[in-house]
């Protein structure tokens, strides 16, 4: 089994159509049906259904297809990994972040990175929410990535950043400004200003207001927490932010949780990504980044 009839398969289960595979592929046809025609000679099975005008794959090519992507995947991981190695190549690493610490957690970490790791390039993406970064690292696009998520074990190809605290934000004139520590039953009235579901703070917060017998009334959803911030201000609504989002801001107020809410801010990279000697040094810098920075 070679690795083009894999790669020339994965194509033609994408286009049905052996001249635009060959086309896709800058192959010619008659290469891409005689390497399909060897894989499916050494499987012993019919891959492709070929007796219509546009080809589909038989139940054994669909069942085959499924382990096609895989090994491709694989392989593009291998690949990404091995640049790392060459000497002729600048190191770069890639690396994705979620909104919340775009602009709190980030310029520091790359200020303090560049004047460690000169030589090296940062390739730097910002996603929609934790969960597409974690996405993106399992595809083999990004190196490494900041998440937020729930505290408790740090996976083995996690290492924990920094734990801290969600705090209620209000505009200045709310009713809740003089409690000291604000339930989630206080809240059944209020208009919460969210980010997307897929974030961490959109499920935690939902799932606690469940627990208090009440759905939040949710009236914006956005990925910009300075929007988030600024219509909480104007008196929009509430909303629920990390404590390193929100500690310095004068133009809300904070209170406290109760029961307290943590999130937990995580770096993550591949459980199957192979480290390269940048790579290692790059997890002693992020941990010794944390312990100075965040240890209690």
């Amino acid at each position: 089994m070679e690795f083009r009839q894999l790669e020339y398969f994965c194509e033609i289960s994408k286009l049905r159509n052996f001249t635009r595979t060959a086309e896709s592929l800058h192959v010619s046809q008659p290469s891409v049906t005689k390497a399909i025609k060897a894989l499916e000679a050494e499987l012993g099975l019919t891959l492709i259904d070929r007796s219509q005008k546009q080809v589909h794959l038989t139940e054994e090519g669909k069942a085959f297809l499924f382990h096609a992507q895989r090994i491709m995947k694989a392989a593009n991981i291998a690949l990404k990994d091995m640049e790392h190695y060459r000497r002729d190549k600048r190191e770069t690493i890639h690396f994705g972040i979620p909104p919340m610490v775009e602009a709190y957690l980030f310029p520091d970490l790359f200020t303090e990175f560049k004047q460690v790791f000169t030589n090296v390039n940062f390739d730097v993406q910002e996603f929609s929410d934790s969960e597409e970064v974690r996405k993106r690292i399992d595809q083999g696009e990004l190196d490494f990535g900041i998440v937020l998520g729930k505290p408790g074990n740090v996976a083995e190809n996690e290492l924990m950043i920094m734990l801290d605290s969600m705090s209620i934000c209000l505009p200045a004139k709310h009713s809740l400004v003089n409690k000291k520590e604000i339930l989630f039953s206080d809240l059944q009235n209020e208009k919460f200003i969210m980010q997307h579901p897929n974030t961490y703070q959109y499920r935690e917060v939902y799932e606690h207001c469940r627990k208090a017998g009440f759905a939040p009334k949710i009236t914006l959803c956005t990925a910009q927490i300075k929007t988030i911030k600024q219509l909480v201000a104007n008196g929009m609504g509430i909303s629920i932010l990390p404590n390193f989002v929100t500690r310095t801001e004068k133009i809300f107020v904070r209170r406290p949780l109760k029961p307290d809410l943590k999130v937990q801010v995580s770096l993550n990279w591949g459980l199957c990504k192979g480290l390269s000697t940048v790579d290692t040094q790059f997890i002693e810098f992020i941990k010794a980044y944390a312990e100075h920075n965040f240890a209690s």
